[in-house]
């Protein structure tokens, strides 16, 4: 499977190159938290120097929250997808990591785990 990742900016002067996009290759049947790690370990996603940074990762509905005080990602769904489900069937999957500046974390997973998606 391929996931095409992407990120926001955390501040126009030292970051002015977003989307960031890049591309990794997992396995179909990885979960969701195997891919977060996966992507912690390549240090995409920018620390800033107070270390409260807050992101929040999505396809087509939020998936997991980052945040730089945490020892680990939380996930926000009940279940923990393959990246196989969450693409539907097809060979690529798109991510998107969302920026929420130095927002309290808790408050951030509380607003995104109430999140209702229309699916009519």
């Amino acid at each position: 499977m391929k996931i095409k990742l992407t990120r926001d900016s955390v501040a126009a002067g030292d970051d002015c190159d977003a989307p960031h996009l890049i591309e990794i290759d997992v396995p179909n049947d990885s979960s969701i938290s195997s891919v977060v790690d996966n992507i912690l370990g390549l240090n995409y996603l920018a620390n800033i120097s107070d270390g409260k940074a807050v992101w929040s990762l999505v396809s087509t509905k939020p998936l997991a929250l980052v945040a730089q005080q945490w020892s680990k990602p939380k996930l926000l769904a009940w279940a923990n997808p393959t990246v196989l489900e969450l693409a539907n069937g097809k060979n690529e999957l798109n991510l998107k990591f969302n920026y929420h500046a130095q927002l309290n974390p808790e408050v951030v997973f509380e607003v995104l785990s109430r999140f209702k998606l229309c699916t009519s």
